[in-house]
C-alpha cells in the first residue's frame, strides 16, 4: 500500500512601521535693547580780557571822553592857581607899608618860568587782566521713549517644545494558506514465490 504525502506551508507577510516621536524645540531667548548714556556738554572756552587803556590814556592816547575831561581838570587847576596868585599880590599890594618895591616883586616872578622835572618810566600803570568764562555745564539726556535713561531693558521669551507621537503599526497579511494532500498510491509490489 502506498501513501504520497505533499505539503504546502502557508506563507504569511508580516510589514511593520516603527513609531516615532516627532519634536521641535525653539531655544529660549533673552532679547535686550540697550542704549548708550548721553550726556550734552556745554563749554564755553575761558578768555583773557586785557584792558590797556590806562597804559596807552598815559601816553597821551585818551578817549574824547577822557581828554575833555583832562583839559577841563587842567583848566580848572591853573584858574584856581591864578586866582589864588592874585589874591596873594592883592594882600601884598594891600600891606604895601611894610614893604616898598612889591610890584617889583611880582613882575618879576611872573618873567621867570619854572619847570620841574622828574624821571618816570611809560606807562606807570598796569594792564587790567580779567579771565572770564571757562565753564562746563553737564546736562544729561531726557528719559527717552522706552522708559530709561541709559542702561538695559531685557525680554525673557521662555523655550518651547512640541512632541507629536506617531504609534507604530503592524500589518500582517496571509499570502498562501498551508495545505496537506494525501494520496494512496495502491500496491504496486511484485511478488514472485
Amino acid at each position: 500500500m502506498g501513501l504520497s504525502i505533499q505539503t504546502t506551508p502557508a506563507k504569511i507577510s508580516i510589514e511593520t512601521i516603527d513609531c516615532r516621536i516627532e519634536r521641535k524645540s525653539e531655544m529660549a531667548r533673552l532679547e535686550l535693547k540697550q542704549k548708550s548714556p548721553v550726556v550734552n556738554i556745554k563749554t564755553e572756552l575761558p578768555k583773557v580780557l586785557i584792558d590797556q587803556y590806562e597804559c596807552f590814556a598815559e601816553e597821551g592816547l585818551k578817549n574824547n571822553y577822557d581828554l575833555l575831561k583832562e583839559q577841563a581838570d587842567l583848566a580848572y587847576q591853573h584858574v584856581m592857581e591864578y586866582i589864588g596868585r592874585v589874591a596873594e599880590d592883592g594882600d601884598a599890594m594891600a600891606k604895601i607899608g611894610n614893604k616898598a618895591n612889591i610890584m617889583i616883586d611880582i613882575a618879576q616872578r611872573n618873567s621867570v618860568t619854572t619847570h620841574e622835572f622828574g624821571m618816570a618810566t611809560m606807562p606807570m600803570s598796569r594792564p587790567k587782566i580779567d579771565a572770564v568764562g571757562g565753564t562746563v555745564e553737564f546736562e544729561p539726556e531726557p528719559i527717552n521713549d522706552i522708559g530709561m535713561r541709559n542702561g538695559v531693558i531685557g525680554t525673557y521669551i521662555p523655550a518651547q517644545t512640541d512632541f507629536n507621537y506617531i504609534p507604530g503599526k503592524v500589518n500582517t497579511n496571509v499570502v498562501s494558506y498551508g495545505s496537506i494532500e494525501i494520496k494512496y498510491t495502491g500496491n504496486n509490489v511484485d511478488s514472485y514465490i
